[in-house]
Formats: C-alpha cells, sequence, structure tokens
C-alpha cells in the first residue's frame, strides 16, 4: 500500500515534556525516520541525532534518537505502511575469562615459645622492665642471635605437622632462614610476594611470628594472606584474602607463593613497648 502525498500534522514528543510540530507528506522519508527511531529507541546507544530543518526561518532543530517518546500524527497514519525494519540487536558483551579460585593456606599456632623461652625473648627486646621509653631500644643481630636460634630450633621442631596442614607432607625443606632483629615498624607493609628473585626463588614456606608486651596497647598489624587466580593460565594475585590476628607469642605460615600484606599498627602512645613486634622467616627447599 503506497501512502498518499497529503500533508500530515507530526507532533513529536520528547523526553523532559518537550514538543516539536511539524508538517510532512505521508511519503516523506523523515516520517519514516521519526517512527523508525521510535521503533529502536533504546537501542541505538543515543548517539545518532535527526537535523530537521525549519523551511520558513532557515533553522535546524537536532533532536537524540533515543530523546523520541512518541509521535502522534493529524490524520493517522498505518503504521505498518511505513515498512520499519526491527531493531538490530546489539551484540553480547564478551564474558570474562574464566577464573579459577585457589584459596591460601595458613596455619597459625598459639603459645608458640614455652614459656621459660617466651620470656628470655622479652627480657631481651625490653631490658628494663616497666619502662616506657620512646627511644629505640631494639637488640643488636648479636643480641638477638640466641631467641632466634630458639625460635628457629621450634620452627623445626613443629615442621611436619605444619607442612601436613599446608599440604607439603614430605616435602625437602634444607634450610630456614630468619630476620635478624625484630621488626616493630608502625607503618605495616604494602602487598609482597617472596620466591620472585633469583636470592629468593628456593622459598616455599613463610612464617610471621608475634610478639609484644602486655596488656596488648596498640591496634592494627593484622597479616592478611591472599588468595591466588588462574586467568588464561597465567597464576595472580586475587582480592580475597584470609585475615590473622597478631596474637601474643604465636606464629602463622603460608605458602611463599601466596602474596601477604601486612596492616599498619597504630600504638596507643609513643612508648616502644606499646609497639607490635614481629619476626619474619622462610623455609627453603633444596637448589
Amino acid at each position: 500500500m503506497e501512502l498518499e502525498s497529503n500533508p500530515i500534522q507530526v507532533i513529536v514528543m520528547m523526553t523532559g515534556g518537550h514538543q516539536y510540530e511539524l508538517s510532512l507528506t505521508a511519503d516523506a522519508p523523515l516520517l519514516q525516520e521519526l517512527f523508525q527511531a521510535l521503533s529502536n529507541r533504546g537501542n541505538n546507544g543515543g548517539k545518532d541525532v535527526f537535523k530537521i530543518a525549519n523551511e520558513e526561518d532557515g533553522s535546524c532543530l537536532y533532536i537524540p534518537r533515543d530523546a523520541i517518546a512518541a509521535i502522534a500524527t493529524v490524520p493517522p497514519i498505518p503504521v505498518q505502511s511505513l515498512n520499519l525494519q526491527a531493531p538490530s540487536r546489539q551484540p553480547e558483551p564478551t564474558p570474562p575469562p574464566p577464573q579459577q579460585l585457589i584459596e591460601s593456606s595458613i596455619v597459625q599456632l598459639d603459645n608458640f615459645l614455652k614459656p621459660a623461652e617466651y620470656q628470655e625473648l622479652m627480657e631481651t627486646v625490653f631490658p628494663q622492665e616497666g619502662t616506657a621509653s620512646s627511644g629505640i631500644q631494639l637488640p643488636t643481630p648479636q643480641s638477638f642471635e640466641l631467641s632466634r636460634e630458639v625460635l628457629l630450633h621450634r620452627v623445626q621442631m613443629m615442621l611436619p605437622d605444619v607442612l601436613i596442614q599446608l599440604g607439603l607432607e614430605g616435602f625437602p625443606l634444607t634450610a630456614m632462614e630468619a630476620e635478624n632483629i625484630p621488626n616493630h615498624a608502625t607503618e605495616g607493609q604494602g602487598i609482597s610476594v617472596d620466591g620472585n628473585s633469583p636470592e629468593t626463588a628456593l622459598r616455599v614456606v613463610n612464617f610471621c611470628y608475634f610478639f609484644y608486651q602486655t596488656p596488648k596497647s596498640f591496634t592494627g598489624g593484622e597479616l592478611r594472606v591472599y588468595d591466588s587466580q588462574i586467568v588464561n593460565n597465567h597464576l595472580s594475585i586475587a582480592q580475597s584474602y584470609k585475615t590473622v590476628e597478631p596474637r601474643q607469642n604465636s606464629i602463622v605460615f603460608f605458602l611463599t607463593s601466596n602474596a601477604y600484606e601486612v596492616l599498619p599498627v597504630y600504638p596507643n602512645s609513643p612508648a616502644f613497648g606499646d609497639r607490635c613486634f614481629r619476626v619474619s622467616g622462610w623455609m627453603r627447599r633444596s637448589g
């Protein structure tokens, strides 16, 4: 059916309550474009605009296609006669690559050092009990050596059970290392991954031992051990993690392949004894 060429009064109603009136012949291409835009509303992303010329004053009206909310005509016209095209379907977004989450494993042991060992450690780090000096009183590597050796000996004793819980039963670990003096920094430590350099490539298990004076006089200091994920056959750090509370005289073990982070410590006062102390160490496999 062909449309007649009689003038049709067209009212284009737009979002926001605006409208525009114009006169078109029934076979005018603009009329079909207007109805096509109304039919496709929401499928063109609002990127295209109509240019409607006003022959009387030479002006032009530009209307975003998605702004057309309705069209009224006098007289009515059979819309099916306009041969409107079905809205083109937008391509489906590409799904993200599948991810395989590998949860981190941690083992935390409380009351790690025996009472006598723990007391000797505290006397080494805090030689003058009850002082609240803000000065740095950390022991030297020489004075801390005995406590360090005791700590590593206890790690060696607990190692078989720890490896079972970490899924490394029977794994050949041939050497251990630990920091020479306790770390008492309050700014924490950003996300780190050990074992990714030639010097640390043989590290398999990390441990972190916590201690501080009681009663506890700080907040923060938690250890976060991040999960891993496999994306496109590549291992990367996941956003999920496990949080380890820095409990007094406790030690935590986790795999070196896991990223970790130490949150800042907020002491109740500037006193040296109000901080959280930790000793980090690693267990190596044979090269």
